[in-house]
């Protein structure tokens, strides 16, 4: 799944893919400028972060 957040100089994407880690990559005109690992204890808690505290929801991957 992925999420957005969008700043006035940059948009955030979280992108999960159903394990315990979390991947926010920060995109600025169009160039990945920041990519972080967010690591968690289980998957329900990364399913969980993912669900309440990233931006709203984009769409899933094919």
């Amino acid at each position: 799944m992925r999420k957005y957040e969008i700043y006035p100089t940059c948009h955030d994407f979280f992108e999960y893919h159903g394990n315990n880690e979390i991947v926010r990559i920060r995109n600025q005109n169009g160039t990945a400028i920041r990519q972080d690992w967010l690591i968690f204890d289980s998957p329900d808690e990364a399913m969980e972060y993912f669900n309440t505290k990233c931006g709203e929801f984009a769409g899933y991957y094919h």
